[in-house]
């Protein structure tokens, strides 16, 4: 990541939120394993709920997705069924001996100008001091207009409790000094975090400078991190040209074709974005 580019993000107070911290994620797609734990680490200390059996803050699935085989010959077109969420996950694409596939973990992004916030009616969705997207569940009404503008549907609605729930970067465990469940139980070690609007923070210096992945670093932040290895490569946000400035970076996977990771990982790193994401049609805000 260029330092122009990081000067426009992180290098000063949020513009729109006034927040002086943004806390945030950089992934190494290349180191994945799939081997879930990062999403049950998650799922049993935050949504093991009544209404959150479906809900992962947290989750990982295989990139792309796989196609159910033709049902009826060669006319009749491949489709997708998420009834079954694993069933087909693992189906590489290309052509032999050209085949590729990724794992691809997902919290919230807790972006710079997440699109949920704009769209709750009842103002209830908010960017707290730390730049993190909180749901504040006494004032949320269950109106679902967060859950449809989140371009990456990481808001899940809870039908017993009638509340939108979502990540929330584990904030209280970060007020004790300890790091997110997806970041600690992480098998191989794929995650750095921490504030990206701090210069000196291991993450800000690792997404400026990727030579300083790729051997073990001592962090210099305020929180406690295991010293973690990260490919060289370009740092870069998951669809970008959603246009909310994600706070969740990765290092973009090194074995599918460059036109692929465009697909996937396009337009940020190169300064194209300008304007926010806009959610489509007015929306009235709840007097306070």
């Amino acid at each position: 990541m260029s330092e122009e580019l990081w000067q426009k993000y992180y290098g000063q107070p949020n513009k729109m939120y006034g927040n002086k911290v943004q806390f945030g994620m950089l992934l190494d797609i290349n180191k994945c394993l799939a081997c879930h734990s990062c999403t049950m680490a998650c799922k049993t200390t935050w949504t093991s709920g009544p209404g959150q059996e479906n809900m992962y803050f947290n989750s990982v699935s295989t990139q792309p997705y796989g196609k159910y085989p033709r049902r009826n010959g060669a006319n009749d077109p491949a489709y997708f069924d998420y009834r079954f969420s694993n069933l087909y996950q693992d189906t590489p694409k290309g052509t032999y001996p050209k085949l590729w596939q990724f794992y691809l973990a997902r919290p919230c992004n807790h972006c710079t100008d997440p699109a949920c916030l704009k769209a709750c009616p009842t103002r209830s969705i908010y960017k707290n001091e730390d730049g993190i997207v909180l749901i504040d569940q006494d004032k949320c009404e269950g109106f679902q207009y967060c859950v449809r503008a989140c371009p990456y549907d990481k808001i899940y609605y809870n039908s017993v409790t009638k509340k939108s729930q979502k990540c929330i970067f584990c904030f209280p465990l970060l007020e004790k000094g300890q790091e997110p469940q997806c970041v600690k139980s992480c098998v191989g070690k794929i995650r750095i975090f921490g504030n990206l609007m701090d210069p000196e923070s291991t993450i800000s210096k690792m997404i400026r400078d990727p030579s300083l992945g790729v051997k073990p670093y001592d962090p210099q932040t305020s929180l406690k991190a295991t010293h973690r290895v990260i490919n060289e490569g370009e740092r870069r946000q998951y669809r970008p040209d959603f246009g909310t400035i994600p706070s969740v970076w990765y290092v973009p996977p090194k074995n599918i074709p460059p036109e692929e990771v465009e697909k996937y990982f396009g337009f940020g790193m190169k300064g194209l974005l300008d304007e926010p994401h806009q959610v489509s049609g007015p929306t009235k805000m709840k007097d306070i």
